[in-house]
């Protein structure tokens, strides 16, 4: 009894430093990830790189380990909290609203969400956009290709830099934690935030519902950014201002929201702000499997499906 005491103390003691020190972060919210599980609450995810498929809980996939820890902060897990407090909670709330009004039968371009759900949508697809690991991997490769010219032009407005600087550019370049820092401080920076979500909000958001046995998938970068003329996917390549991107974020399997910009295709669009379009799986299979096709080719290398079928037809 007394072992039995001990090792539930040190469970409990471990699950109250796991919430206070939240090491294992989701780049990609379980509170999403949820909403393509099955009923069993796991979710069919096929490993990009090497096409295997598995099934999976939310708890270890798009996530890793002190991904967001900064050791240098006052409190190394604030950029976490950020999201796990300030985010996520609005996810919560409102995908479950949203998703209820997609599943409702109503006549097609019918709004359903208010002035105010679309400017928090577009705040959730901004820190998407900036949060997960093709982000991350964009800023290091960013990071790498400037910093030797930044160096170069401190020589030239400085002179010959002393053995200190020299030392002092070295370690910046090769700790982690500067760079993490300069990415938080991006990443975090309120009028950049406001900035995008405005941009986004401007858009005219469109909603996808599937009716049928098709679904959407999901991935590790769900937020993606669509040439319509040329149908690339690559991230970062699409500008949120250009008239040709589209932007595509599946929030349920049943369910895409669709970002396109007012003067595209002519504005013909524009008057169905917010409105819901219903997709027949077997007239418009095609449009459906190219979108979960762009997922695959744009995620780091996971992609999320409520079953296995939806992953195999990738």
């Amino acid at each position: 009894m007394r072992s039995n005491s001990v090792s539930f103390t040190q469970k409990r003691g471990d699950q109250i430093k796991n919430q206070n020190n939240p090491i294992h972060q989701h780049h990609v919210p379980q509170v999403y990830l949820k909403n393509f599980c099955s009923q069993d609450g796991r979710l069919a995810v096929l490993n990009s790189d090497t096409g295997k498929i598995f099934s999976s809980g939310t708890s270890v996939i798009g996530a890793e380990k002190n991904f967001y820890t900064l050791d240098k902060l006052d409190d190394p897990y604030y950029w976490e909290k950020f999201y796990a407090k300030g985010i996520e909670p609005l996810m919560g709330d409102l995908f479950p609203q949203i998703i209820s009004r997609g599943n409702v039968l109503v006549r097609t371009g019918h709004c359903i969400i208010s002035p105010e759900e679309k400017i928090q949508l577009a705040l959730i697809l901004v820190m998407q956009l900036l949060r997960g690991k093709q982000s991350r991997r964009y800023e290091e490769d960013l990071f790498v290709k400037l910093f030797p010219d930044v160096t170069k032009k401190a020589k030239e407005k400085f002179g010959p830099l002393s053995a200190k600087q020299t030392e002092f550019l070295d370690t910046f370049r090769a700790d982690p934690n500067y760079f993490k820092q300069i990415s938080m401080d991006v990443t975090l920076d309120t009028d950049r935030i406001i900035q995008y979500t405005n941009v986004i909000g401007w858009h005219t958001f469109v909603f996808y519902h599937i009716c049928g046995n098709m679904e959407f998938v999901t991935s590790d970068n769900p937020f993606m950014l669509v040439n319509s003329q040329t149908l690339s996917a690559v991230p970062f390549s699409n500008g949120l201002i250009q008239e040709s991107t589209l932007g595509y974020y599946p929030l349920s399997p049943k369910l895409l929201l669709c970002t396109i910009h007012p003067n595209a295709f002519w504005g013909a669009l524009f008057d169905n702000d917010g409105g819901l379009f219903h997709l027949n799986s077997d007239s418009e299979r095609a449009f459906i499997n190219t979108i979960n096709r762009k997922q695959k080719e744009q995620c780091y290398n996971q992609v999320y499906a409520r079953n296995t079928k939806s992953l195999e037809d990738l």
